[in-house]
């Protein structure tokens, strides 16, 4: 009895599996509904974007990427700043280092 119980079990579940992965499953009818309504509202007239409307998003898209160059630009101001700052102090050090070896071979000159 307890064999029969799982081979009915065993039965039913492959039935649903199968009845799942049909190409008439709930699921892609869901998927054919929701294609239907996606269709049906791009002719809808409150779909439609107005001449005016295409040209603000035109606007706002140029000036999100002026935005955009305008923050690298200035990133790369900035890092360009840094590293002249880095190369005048070490060419200030260099001076120095110079100086010093100057003043030693003077020293030992003596």
């Amino acid at each position: 009895m307890e064999a029969m119980n799982k081979l009915i079990s065993a039965l039913f579940a492959a039935c649903v599996l199968a009845a799942c992965a049909s190409p008439n499953s709930a699921g892609n009818m869901a998927i054919g509904d929701d294609s239907a309504a996606i269709k049906a509202g791009r002719n809808r007239m409150s779909a439609e974007l107005s001449r005016s409307e295409l040209e603000q998003q035109r606007r706002q898209r140029t000036n999100t990427a002026e935005e955009i160059a305008l923050e690298e630009q200035k990133r790369r101001n900035k890092h360009e700043g840094i590293r002249d700052t880095m190369r005048t102090t070490s060419g200030g050090l260099g001076v120095i280092n110079e100086a010093i070896g100057t003043i030693r071979n003077l020293r030992w000159g003596f």
